[in-house]
């Protein structure tokens, strides 16, 4: 997926699960991350260890405490900047996260080693393709119905 459409996603998918822009923003943030730490490597790299999730999963268990999804905007400004960082940086990787499954309906992604891509899920179009526009916005019209009935 290109970079607007992982954040699409993950926004979307986070704001109907959560209804919390802070959540969702940070991951949103995230979201980018993996493509954007290969750098100038990107050829040669792409989909290697940026895109390992077990690297993602230890940052989530890192960061996790069972208060996590409670983040409002009057509580933010109580809590103190380490807890909000610890916040943040929790769905920034959760975010990150969301990238590898997103990548992974449309191409290879590394599962038991970091080095060696594997399909773990169904490839459901190509990358820069109708194909991403059109899961993009099928995608945004199924989360807006389930927030219509969440909401």
């Amino acid at each position: 997926m290109t970079w607007v459409s992982h954040s699409v996603v993950t926004f979307a998918t986070l704001f109907v699960a959560t209804q919390n822009v802070f959540i969702a923003g940070s991951a949103t943030l995230g979201s980018a991350f993996p493509d954007q730490i290969e750098g100038a490597f990107w050829k040669a790299s792409h989909r290697s260890y940026s895109h390992w999730f077990v690297l993602y999963v230890a940052a989530l268990a890192f960061f996790w405490t069972p208060d996590v999804f409670s983040v409002t905007g009057i509580k933010a400004w109580q809590m103190g900047i380490v807890e909000m960082m610890r916040r943040f940086l929790f769905w920034f990787f959760a975010g990150a996260l969301l990238h590898i499954l997103e990548d992974a309906i449309c191409g290879p992604v590394p599962f038991w080693r970091p080095t060696k891509r594997t399909t773990v899920l169904p490839r459901l179009f190509k990358v820069r393709s109708v194909g991403e526009v059109l899961f993009v916005i099928g995608y945004c019209a199924v989360m807006y119905v389930i927030a219509s009935y969440v909401i």
